[in-house]
This record gives C-alpha cells, sequence and structure tokens, in this order.
C-alpha cells in the first residue's frame, strides 16, 4: 500500500496520519465483519487494526497502541473472492491497490481465517477509536 494512492482516497490521509505519516501493513489485524448490500452494489470491511509500540512490557511482551476499527467502504463493487470467514479471521496484512480499470482492490492475505478480495470503483476509509468489544486485545489488557 503506497501513501500516495491513500492521500487519494476520503479517509485516506487521517488513516496516514492514525499510522504516524506511514501506510499501514494491518498485521495480526482482525477482520471483524464484512457486509455486502446490493443497493449499490457496496461493501462495508471492518477491520480491527492497532500500532505496535516500542515499549515492552515486564514479562517482555509488545505494547499496542492506537487500536481502532477501520471501515473501508467499497461503492459499486466490481468482483470479489473470498473464502474461509471464522470466528477470528486474523490478517498477515491489508493491501489497497488500483486494478487494470482504475477500480480499488482491497487484498486481504490470511493468517487466519478469511483470504481474498474485494474489487469497486470507489473507496473510503472510516476510522473509530478504542477495541472492539471482544476483541483478545481487550482481554490480554492490549498486550501481546
Amino acid at each position: 500500500m503506497n501513501i500516495e494512492l491513500l492521500n487519494a482516497v476520503p479517509g485516506g490521509p487521517e488513516l496516514v496520519k492514525w499510522f504516524d505519516g506511514h501506510a499501514p501493513r494491518f498485521h495480526d489485524a482482525e477482520v471483524t465483519s464484512i457486509t455486502f448490500d446490493r443497493t449499490g452494489p457496496t461493501c462495508l470491511l471492518r477491520v480491527h487494526g492497532f500500532k505496535v509500540s516500542p515499549a515492552v512490557k515486564p514479562d517482555g511482551r509488545y505494547v499496542f497502541e492506537g487500536h481502532a476499527v477501520f471501515t473501508f467502504r467499497i461503492d459499486e463493487v466490481t468482483g470479489m473472492q473470498l473464502d474461509d470467514f471464522n470466528h477470528q479471521n486474523a490478517l498477515m496484512g491489508l493491501s489497497i491497490a488500483r486494478g487494470p480499470n482504475e477500480d480499488f482492490r482491497v487484498e486481504l492475505d490470511p493468517a487466519y481465517g478469511l483470504s481474498g478480495f474485494i474489487e469497486g470503483r470507489s473507496l473510503s476509509i472510516a476510522i473509530e477509536p478504542g477495541i472492539p468489544p471482544g476483541s483478545q486485545y481487550e482481554a490480554q489488557n492490549d498486550v501481546r
């Protein structure tokens, strides 16, 4: 994912700012939900992500900070392929690119669970700060 592309997407500059001026990889992020609506057609992809702090707890685990749910709204869906949705849907990474028809392509690289891609004519990103209820990170007191 590159910053230039993110800066051209509504909500993209805020995403880059959230991650301290970097394009996030979303490593260890979790897809919490995917909703498709035939009106549009539209897809809402919600991902719980965070930053890894340089701080380390006394037990040697890294501190996670900057938790938020990032909603990727893909309008005028033109294609998708999704596999293995489950109770966790942990990601190795999430990337955004432009396809051959200038559609946006959101790709989900799985660690455990959901994999695939969603393509559409437009993309926007919203940020909801905080840890979603029921998250393993809430239970682990924001550490790893």
